[in-house]
């Protein structure tokens, strides 16, 4: 039998569990993405080499409410990132493993990597971006684009003929740009949530309950 102390314990942390389950969760400050880009067009395009772009830019200049991006887990589809990286300052990273940008100096615009890759069928990457606001009426903002080989953006319908467009915030606003060139790029964005603190402390909570439990039962067999 389990002791008194032990069920009262038990009682407690399951109590408590149960209130975080059911509070409201906190504001999450970082906000993931996973991009899908349908490459299989620009196999063989004239305007090939192409690059993969990323920008991150401060709002209002001023270098408040600082922001980063971090695109990682790209997945080439049979393709491949070739030669190397241009970056701003605040940007770091290449193709083959990460990249992150930091609007961390005040009136640098924009913060900007591109990297040269061969396109294969398929394209993706995860993208996680902090939401802090700026406090200038204009939003920090991140975009992806696509490069030709006169590092322009192949067309597209999104803004300044971007694919993806982000304006961050607490409640960050995602754009989605389709190619009209030849290329016949298409893209898709889907929103991966964070768990919440509560969440967490919950199952944290949950796991406590259940060892004292394990414990009690060995203790009273």
């Amino acid at each position: 039998m389990i002791t008194k102390n032990k069920f009262n314990l038990s009682v407690g942390l399951l109590a408590g569990a149960c209130a975080l389950l059911s509070a409201p969760a906190s504001h999450a400050t970082t906000f993931n993405y996973t991009v899908f880009v349908n490459t299989a067009g620009m196999a063989g395009s004239p305007s090939a080499p192409f690059s993969l772009d990323f920008q991150l830019t401060d709002g209002s200049g001023s270098g408040d409410g600082n922001n980063t991006a971090t695109i990682s887990g790209f997945a080439f589809g049979g393709g491949g990132p070739s030669g190397g990286a241009f970056t701003t300052s605040g940007v770091g990273g290449d193709l083959s493993s990460a990249v992150s940008l930091t609007d961390s100096a005040p009136f640098q615009f924009p913060y900007e990597f591109y990297q040269a890759f061969a396109p294969g069928a398929t394209l993706s990457f995860n993208v996680a971006i902090t939401g802090n606001t700026d406090a200038g009426v204009t939003p920090d903002g991140f975009s992806f684009a696509i490069l030709d080989n006169n590092l322009l953006n192949i067309p597209a319908t999104g803004i300044g003929d971007s694919l993806v467009q982000i304006n961050l915030g607490t409640a960050p606003a995602v754009t989605v740009g389709q190619g009209t060139g030849p290329q016949g790029v298409s893209v898709s964005v889907v929103a991966a949530p964070e768990p919440s603190a509560a969440a967490l402390a919950a199952l944290g909570l949950i796991g406590g309950l259940a060892a004292i439990y394990i414990r009690g039962r060995k203790a009273d067999a």
